[in-house]
């Protein structure tokens, strides 16, 4: 195999598997990233076992003067791509004894390499599953309104991921951590007769969120019984390269998804609506001097009036006052500050809508203006 092709060029293909690649894996193949070279294009393949990405951009003519696979080390050669002169034009060459041979300029540099045959790949082919129809813009938007809630590290693993959930017209994104829950969905096309659920591990939605775009061109999902698949057209900054296409596979958590719909309050009799800038600028002042640990935030709720306090071990106290419209009896509630702030994150309009009930049950967080964003908060018990 032997390539002529720009830096930048290389670099791009690679910038979009690498992030899978783990740096020290079991396997010492998958700290490789597969690269095929015909004569219309250029393919590098990345995996953990767990998420894979093919990405593929059509050569420039001339490119490819010896088609062939291999596996290099992917972060050796990210690095060496990185280090070189912008303008760089890389020679990339396989030896007869399986070396990888790179040169720029008057630089050259030897990588050792490992059969392509032998590289684990992730298939779909010929597997049942579900198809899927939404754009990029609102499958970016479901995992970035709902991620922050998945749980890090969970005994319960069906929690450290997101949940898909799809119906004829709906598709929807719900996370818990058994602390909170966040929930967002759209409308979309789908060949489901009913209902249909799948887990998305932790990292694989990582990279969904950074290899989809804000357009709005339509995106064909299938969600299988082990796997999910998604092909993403993503447009080249540079009009002398080709558009990259990435096909992302996922395997799915095995396991079942709380239900979620039973964590929802209903029901809440005191509702306030504040300015979401001042809350949430109010939240991150008095927080500073809450417990490092615990970052427990009082919420006292009388007479058109929140007052927000928080004090630590040292004794150091904090406490600020708002003007609300407040017409209930006085609520005094502890919240986790951070739990508060991550939902105020994701929140884009000017207000944010409160819903309660008693000092120990949930709340209902939303923005007035997207009913289809629900986020739910449990109080500390104090």
């Amino acid at each position: 195999m032997r390539l002529s092709i720009a830096k930048e060029s290389l670099l791009n293909i690679l910038s979009h598997v690498v992030g899978v690649v783990e740096r020290r894996h079991t396997l010492n193949i998958l700290s490789n990233v597969k690269i095929h070279a015909s004569q219309q294009a250029l393919t590098i393949t990345g995996s953990d076992l767990e998420v894979e990405l093919v990405a593929s951009v059509p050569f420039a003519e001339g490119a490819c003067l010896q088609p062939g696979e291999v596996t290099v080390p992917a972060r050796k050669l990210m690095d060496i791509c990185k280090s070189l002169p912008s303008a760089a034009l890389i020679d990339l060459q396989i030896t007869e004894d399986q070396r990888c041979i790179l040169k720029s300029g008057n630089s050259r540099f030897v990588l050792g390499t490992l059969p392509a045959e032998d590289y684990p790949l992730l298939t779909t082919e010929g597997t049942q599953g579900s198809q899927i129809q939404v754009t990029q813009k609102e499958l970016k938007r479901l995992f970035e309104k709902t991620a922050f809630a998945m749980a890090v590290q969970d005994v319960r693993f069906y929690l450290t991921g997101t949940l898909l959930e799809i119906d004829e017209t709906q598709l929807r994104t719900v996370t818990t951590d058994g602390h909170r829950l966040a929930l967002c969905e759209t409308t979309a096309e789908s060949t489901v007769t009913q209902p249909l659920q799948a887990i998305v591990p932790r990292k694989a939605v990582a990279e969904l969120q950074r290899l989809l775009s804000l357009d709005d061109h339509p995106l064909n999902v299938f969600i299988g019984r082990e796997l999910l698949n998604i092909t993403i057209n993503i447009p080249s900054r540079d009009k002398e390269q080709g558009n990259v296409t990435v096909r992302f596979t996922t395997k799915l958590i095995d396991g079942k998804f709380p239900d979620y719909k039973r964590v929802i309050p209903r029901g809440g009799d005191k509702n306030v609506v504040i300015g979401h800038d001042v809350l949430k600028q109010s939240l991150q002042r008095v927080a500073i001097l809450s417990n490092e640990k615990l970052r427990g935030v009082f919420l006292n709720f009388s007479n058109d009036t929140l007052e927000l306090k928080a004090n630590n071990p040292e004794q150091d106290e904090a406490s600020e006052k708002l003007a609300i419209h407040y017409g209930y009896s006085p609520l005094d509630m502890s919240f986790n500050a951070q739990y508060l702030l991550d939902v105020l994150s994701v929140l884009d309009g000017e207000d944010v809508s409160i819903t309660m009930s008693e000092a120990n049950q949930s709340v209902l967080v939303q923005d007035p203006a997207y009913k289809d964003q629900v986020y739910v908060v449990m109080p500390m018990r104090v």
